[in-house]
């Protein structure tokens, strides 16, 4: 009886092990698969009619958990002060949250951690979300307000790239952030995306 159950044991270790590097290949092709058509979803609501920012956004000090309904399911506020942009950040990148503001494209990832990809149209009438983003260059400053810490970045690099290459959302050896929007600005289904990357400079918990 012993036998046979280490028997059994072994052949369900057998197919765990064979089986666990095809799974772990199938996620990572459905993750991909899903940051392809965030990426996408930038280029295919260029009409979208933005909602206006909350009179708390003009504040990095004020708390992101009150009760308001604009700022329900917020995470924090995304400010950069050479192109005078103040937006909330909320989880995922549906219609919804790019109407809304910047959108977190893996909300499972950590600030202090990962490669934060931060995604947001471009509202070319109004002059509103990510459509002065052209303008940054390395050495330009963004500040993340999160609800307990302050994290300051410091951009590396900004450049283009095709709307299927999502590698810039990879983890690197240190904390970044990167943004992501259309371009050129104005374009009606862009191919391509304006990629701003910044590393994690400082953290202050507040």
């Amino acid at each position: 009886m012993a036998r046979k159950v280490i028997g059994w044991v072994l052949v369900i270790t057998g197919v765990l092990a064979v089986c666990f590097p095809m799974l772990e290949n199938i996620a990572y092709d459905k993750q991909q698969q899903e940051l392809l058509e965030a990426f996408d979803l930038l280029g295919a609501m260029e009409d979208i009619s933005f909602m206006d920012e909350p009179e708390s956004v003009a504040s990095a000090e004020a708390p992101v958990d009150k009760k308001i309904p604009s700022l329900e399911g917020s995470r924090g506020i995304v400010s950069i002060d050479k192109i005078n942009l103040k937006m909330l950040m909320f989880d995922g990148v549906t219609e919804n949250e790019l109407a809304k503001g910047a959108g977190i494209m893996e909300p499972q990832k950590d600030f202090t951690k990962h490669n934060i990809g931060l995604a947001g149209h471009r509202a070319v009438a109004d002059g509103k979300q990510f459509n002065r983003l052209g303008e940054l260059e390395a050495g330009d400053e963004i500040q993340v307000n999160l609800k307990s810490e302050t994290l300051h970045y410091r951009i590396t690099s900004t450049f283009v790239v095709h709307k299927t290459d999502v590698s810039v959302l990879e983890d690197k050896d240190t904390p970044q952030l990167t943004l992501v929007t259309c371009t050129p600005l104005g374009s009606w289904h862009p191919p391509d995306r304006l990629i701003v990357q910044a590393e994690l400079q400082e953290v202050e918990n507040r």
